[in-house]
C-alpha cells in the first residue's frame, strides 16, 4: 500500500484519509460492508471506503434548571455513528486496451522518429538578420511659462 494521505469530506466533516485509517463519521446511508468512493478534496482523486459498522457515540448529559420554581430536566443524547476503514487512497492505473494502444503507438513513433536522417544544420550567416527597429523621438512641446506666485508679486512692488 501506498503512504498517500489525501483529505476527504464526509457529511460536514473533513478527514485526513490513509490507506488502512479507520475514520468515526456521522451515520451515512449505506449497509455495513458496502464499499464506496470518495474524491479527494484537493486533487479529485478517488479515495476507496468500506463501512464496517453503525454504532452509538459517547453519550452526553444535559441538565435544564430553573432556580425557586421546582423545575428540573435532565436528558442524554448519543449520536449515531459509522465507522469506517479507507481500502485505498488515490488513481491505480489500470492496464486497459486503450492504455495499451497508446503505449504500442507510441513505441511505433519513436522507432520512425529514430530512422528518420537529421537534417544539416543552416549555418548563421545563411540566416537573414532582423532589421533594427529605429524609435522616433517626439517632438518637444514649448515649455509652459510659469505665473508669478503672490509672493514673487510682492517682492517686485
Amino acid at each position: 500500500m501506498s503512504d498517500k494521505q489525501l483529505v476527504i469530506k464526509i457529511g460536514s466533516k473533513q478527514f485526513l484519509a490513509k490507506p488502512g485509517a479507520k475514520l468515526v463519521a456521522d451515520r451515512l446511508n449505506k449497509k455495513e460492508g458496502e464499499a464506496f468512493e470518495l474524491a479527494d478534496l484537493l486533487d479529485k482523486e478517488p479515495v476507496k471506503l468500506k463501512v464496517i459498522a453503525h454504532t452509538l457515540g459517547k453519550k452526553i448529559h444535559g441538565l435544564k434548571f430553573k432556580n425557586k420554581i421546582h423545575y428540573l430536566r435532565r436528558y442524554g443524547h448519543r449520536q449515531s455513528q459509522t465507522i469506517l476503514e479507507v481500502l485505498s487512497v488515490g488513481r491505480e492505473k489500470a492496464v486497459t486496451e486503450k492504455s495499451k494502444a497508446k503505449e504500442e503507438n507510441l513505441a511505433s513513433n519513436s522507432e520512425e522518429v529514430a530512422k528518420k536522417p537529421i537534417a544539416a544544420k543552416k549555418s548563421a550567416a545563411a540566416k537573414p538578420t532582423a532589421k533594427k527597429e529605429v524609435k522616433k523621438v517626439a517632438a518637444k512641446k514649448p515649455a509652459v511659462k510659469k505665473t508669478p506666485t503672490r509672493k514673487a508679486k510682492k517682492d517686485e512692488a
